[in-house]
């Protein structure tokens, strides 16, 4: 397995274009496969700068040193069960039975440190679960949905992202036409 550049000067964070956190959380990887390929998440200041983007945390969250290794392990294994799994209901097959099983146990692990307030409830995740947890439960309420019949994979091989098509008629093809979309367009016509 291709080992993922490590970004000792960090690009821009992508975009968040999928429709839903956890699907933008395994968007993560850019240029897959190529040798400009970036992982997002490559360490805990990855995961801590997606994190404040994304709006789970705000710009003051810090996560101490003992734990750091525990996030970016935790986010690089749920990511991978997040787009194991969209990829193959994407792919039009059922889900993988070891992706759901990281995202059951994330989610379960988060939610038992967790505590609803308010009506309609609103889960509070225990400090170290801020980012994981929402992002977890995320996934399970995307697999819950009736949104399911929409979620695609960009096709090319170096991206694979996805993304729930919610256009009226589900024509939508790419992550985005700016990107995919024209650079498929622009190979056409050579």
């Amino acid at each position: 397995m291709k080992r993922l550049r490590s970004m000792e000067h960090r690009p821009p964070l992508p975009r968040r274009i999928a429709g839903n956190l956890a699907l933008d959380f395994a968007n993560t990887i850019s240029w897959r496969g190529t040798d400009r390929e970036v992982d997002h998440l490559g360490d805990a200041e990855g995961m801590l700068a997606w994190a404040k983007d994304a709006g789970l945390v705000g710009a003051d969250f810090s996560v101490n040193a003992t734990k750091r290794a525990v996030l970016v392990d935790d986010g690089r294994r749920l990511r991978r069960a997040i787009d194991e799994v969209g990829a193959a209901i994407a792919s039009g097959g059922g889900p993988a039975a070891r992706g759901l099983a990281v995202i059951h146990d994330l989610a379960a692990r988060t939610f038992a440190a967790a505590t609803l307030t308010g009506t309609p409830a609103n889960i509070e995740f225990a400090h170290g679960d801020r980012i994981i947890g929402p992002i977890a439960w995320a996934a399970v309420d995307l697999l819950r949905s009736g949104e399911l019949g929409r979620l695609k994979r960009c096709p090319p091989q170096d991206c694979r992202w996805l993304f729930i098509d919610r256009t009226k008629n589900g024509s939508r093809r790419w992550c985005e036409m700016a990107t995919c979309g024209n650079r498929a367009k622009l190979r056409l016509r050579r």
